[in-house]
């Protein structure tokens, strides 16, 4: 193993729970995370020379991420709007609801914790991504806006708004639980 090779590992190691931590709870799939962080890991290394403050690891390889999930999502959104997945039974699954929970009783079914970052993921990548940086990994606003390349005053006001978009989301949940869903409701 070559020095750069050494070097490269000794400083990405301690990093890496930490970093499928947060593709884990950005893409909400342990396979898709895992490919986020082995392209992470890719282009980091690719660009290795390129990190002139090795202290500043763990901030350089979450905007990596952060670039690499955003392009994964894009690509995906791309690939929808070019060549939806069509199946002969949509038609027939359309007609006929499902009796299987949908996302919102599977996220009442699942822990708080999960819940929560279920709600963090579905808000727009712009407020997830302030959230889960500041609020769940815990960096300073002047961290977060070096990993996503943002002023730190547009940092702060999607973390305001983020956080309200996820309070709404989260206060709809518990009002969805509250409210009957069989008809029976008075008029």
């Amino acid at each position: 193993m070559s020095t750069r090779q050494q070097q490269f590992q000794a400083l990405t190691q301690q990093w890496r729970d930490r970093l499928f931590s947060m593709a884990l709870h950005k893409a909400g799939a342990v396979a898709t995370a895992e490919d986020w962080v082995q392209e992470t890991l890719l282009r980091a290394w690719r660009d290795f020379d390129r990190l002139g403050d090795k202290l500043a690891m763990y901030a350089w390889l979450l905007k990596i991420l952060d670039h690499v999930a955003a392009d994964d999502l894009r690509r995906d959104n791309r690939r929808q709007r070019i060549a939806p997945v069509i199946s002969v039974e949509d038609d027939v699954l359309q007609a006929h609801p499902n009796a299987a929970p949908g996302p919102f009783e599977q996220t009442l079914q699942q822990q708080s914790d999960e819940k929560l970052l279920a709600s963090i993921r579905a808000l727009p990548n712009e407020f997830s991504s302030v959230i889960l940086l500041r609020d769940i990994e815990g960096l300073s606003y002047l961290e977060v806006a070096e990993v996503l390349d943002i002023p730190q005053g547009t940092v702060m006001s999607r973390l305001s708004r983020g956080r309200r978009l996820l309070a709404r989301a989260l206060i709809n949940q518990q009002h969805s639980l509250a409210t009957p869903q069989n008809g029976n409701q008075r008029e």
